[in-house]
C-alpha cells in the first residue's frame, strides 16, 4: 500500500469522528454565543449558516505529499481535515464569536491564524483577514453516539461578510497552487482588501449612528414593556410595528409612564380589552407601544389620529376602546 493509499485509509476510517467533532464545536459555539448578543438571535448576528465540513480525501493527499509543506507527520499535521466558518458582519462582531470560543474548558485552544496581530505586525500590507483557531477535546468525549478521540482538531473560522467574499473569491488563486498568481492579481487582491476595510470601517460608524439613533426608541420600549407585563400580565412581542409607532409619537409622548399607569387605572376596561385582541392575533396589540397610543387617544383624538403612521382601519379598535370615533 502506498503513503497515499494509507493516508486516505486512515481518513476514510475517521471521518464520521471529524464529522461529530465538527459538528459538536459548531452546536457547542452557537450556544455559547447566544447569551452575549441577546436579544439577538443568533441565526440573525451569523451572516451564513454554520455548517462543518469534511476535507476532500484529494485535497487532503495534496496537501500532505504534494505542497511542500515538509510535514513530519502528515496525518497529525494538517489541523483542517473538518472545519466550521462563523460569518459576521461586522469587523467588531468577530470578537463576540471569539469570546464564545475561549469560554470552553475541556478544550485545548490555539490561534492559528489572528489578522489583528498581522496588520499590528505589517500595518502597511493588506492581506486575507480572518481569525483562525484550532480546537481540540481534552478527553474522549461522545456526540450522538460517535466517540471523538483526545487531540482530534477542527479549525474555526471566523470573518465577517465582507472577509468571506474575498476569502471565495481568492481561495484557488492568490493562496492556492493551483494557479501561478501573477503580480497583477496579488495587487488587485490587496487593492480590493483595503477597499474592504474600509468598508467595513464605514458600515460601524453606520451602525453606531443607528445605534444612537434608535436609544431613545429603545428605553421607550423598555419601560412600555415594564408597564404592559404589569399590566396585562404577558410578554409583548415587539416587531416592526413597534418601530413605526414610537416614531410617530415618541416627539409628542412628554411623562408618558406616569400617565399611562393613571390611564390604566381609571379605565381598567382597556386591559380585558388588549387582552382580547392578543387573543385573535391582531399584531398591534402585541407591541408594547398600544399603550402610548391609548395614552395619546385619551389626550387629544384628533392629534392621534393626524400621527398614526398606519391606515385608519387599524387605528379603529383603538379608538372605539375609548368611545372616539374616525374624524
Amino acid at each position: 500500500m502506498t503513503r497515499e493509499q494509507d493516508f486516505l485509509a486512515r481518513w476514510q476510517a475517521d471521518q464520521h469522528a471529524y464529522r461529530a467533532w465538527g459538528e459538536h464545536v459548531s452546536q457547542s459555539i452557537e450556544e455559547a454565543l447566544t447569551p452575549l448578543i441577546a436579544p439577538t438571535r443568533v441565526d440573525y448576528f451569523l451572516r451564513t449558516a454554520v455548517k462543518p465540513r469534511l476535507k476532500d480525501g484529494a485535497k487532503l493527499v495534496e496537501k500532505a505529499f504534494y505542497r511542500n509543506k515538509n510535514y513530519s507527520d502528515p496525518y497529525t499535521d494538517i489541523t483542517d481535515k473538518v472545519g466550521t466558518r462563523f460569518v459576521v458582519l461586522l469587523g467588531r462582531d468577530i470578537q463576540r464569536v471569539v469570546e464564545a470560543v475561549n469560554s470552553f474548558s475541556g478544550w485545548t485552544i490555539s490561534k492559528d491564524r489572528d489578522y489583528e496581530e498581522e496588520q499590528k505586525e505589517n500595518p502597511i500590507a493588506f492581506d486575507y483577514a480572518a481569525i483562525h483557531f484550532v480546537v481540540r477535546p481534552d478527553e474522549e468525549i461522545e456526540h450522538n453516539g460517535v466517540l471523538i478521540s483526545p487531540g482530534t482538531p477542527c479549525e474555526v473560522q471566523i470573518k465577517t461578510l465582507l472577509q468571506h467574499a474575498y476569502s471565495e473569491l481568492t481561495h484557488d488563486t492568490i493562496y492556492k497552487p493551483q494557479i501561478n498568481a501573477t503580480s497583477s492579481m496579488r495587487r488587485n487582491a490587496a487593492k480590493a482588501m483595503a477597499l474592504l476595510e474600509a468598508t467595513n470601517d464605514y458600515f460601524e460608524k453606520v451602525q453606531d449612528e443607528v445605534e444612537d439613533a434608535l436609544t431613545n426608541v429603545r428605553e421607550m420600549t423598555a419601560n412600555l414593556t415594564s408597564i404592559y407585563q404589569e399590566f396585562v400580565g404577558c410578554a409583548p412581542k415587539p416587531s416592526i410595528l413597534e418601530g413605526l409607532i414610537l416614531e410617530a409619537y415618541e416627539a409628542n409622548a412628554g411623562e408618558y409612564i406616569p400617565e399611562i399607569r393613571n390611564l390604566l387605572e381609571r379605565k381598567s376596561y382597556l386591559i380585558p380589552a388588549i387582552q382580547r385582541r392578543i387573543q385573535e392575533q391582531n399584531p398591534i396589540f402585541f407591541q408594547p407601544s398600544v399603550l402610548l397610543v391609548y395614552l395619546e387617544i385619551d389626550r387629544s383624538p384628533r392629534l392621534a389620529q393626524s400621527l398614526w403612521p398606519l391606515t385608519p382601519r387599524e387605528q379603529r379598535p383603538l379608538l372605539n376602546d375609548l368611545g372616539e370615533s374616525d374624524y
